[in-house]
């Protein structure tokens, strides 16, 4: 019976190259998974979007004489195309009620939230109780536009945004 110290007796086993793992179960695993997680986040932020952060106005009086003329006033943020398309304006129109409406339009294929904001602060100057305002968004108007215009609308104290497709017009 041979005797072997317990370091050589480590080296009596054959020597053979290392296995590889299998990684094929947690490529199918991640392969899976990531486009799931992926559609998760988007679903949760169009979630996020329907959802109205803003606090409902309190009841009761509003202000004092001449109140209740500023808070009929429909204001709308219409979203267009950034290109020619279908005969609409490229760009975003704000419309106010006996007011023209105000263009604008695309710079350099981007829209321009600085002409925005300071429109908006113009309105809210004018109109400083009113809340509400709508923003209809053209079919091709990207989500992160939509964004951005409803970001700008709360910084300028417009706390009701509602959002809404245009009204399709049939004539005959």
């Amino acid at each position: 019976m041979a005797v072997y110290r317990p370091s050589e007796g480590r080296q009596q086993k054959s020597q053979t190259a290392p296995q590889e793992p299998n990684l094929v179960p947690i490529m199918n695993l991640f392969v899976t998974i990531i486009p799931f997680l992926l559609l998760l986040i988007v679903v949760s932020q169009v979630a996020l979007v329907a959802l109205n952060f803003s606090q409902a106005a309190g009841g009761g009086g509003q202000g004092g004489p001449g109140a209740g003329g500023e808070e009929v006033k429909k204001i709308e943020i219409h979203l267009m195309a950034r290109e020619h398309s279908s005969g609409l304006f490229p760009g975003m129109e704000v419309r106010i009620p006996d007011n023209p409406a105000v263009r604008i339009p695309v710079i350099n294929g981007f829209y321009d939230f600085n002409s925005l904001n300071n429109t908006l602060v113009d309105i809210k100057s004018r109109f400083t109780n009113t809340s509400d305002i709508t923003v209809l968004v053209h079919p091709e108007v990207l989500y992160d536009t939509l964004i951005r215009t409803i970001d700008l609308c709360k910084q300028n104290g417009f706390t009701n945004v509602q959002y809404t497709a245009p009204k399709a017009v049939y004539y005959y």
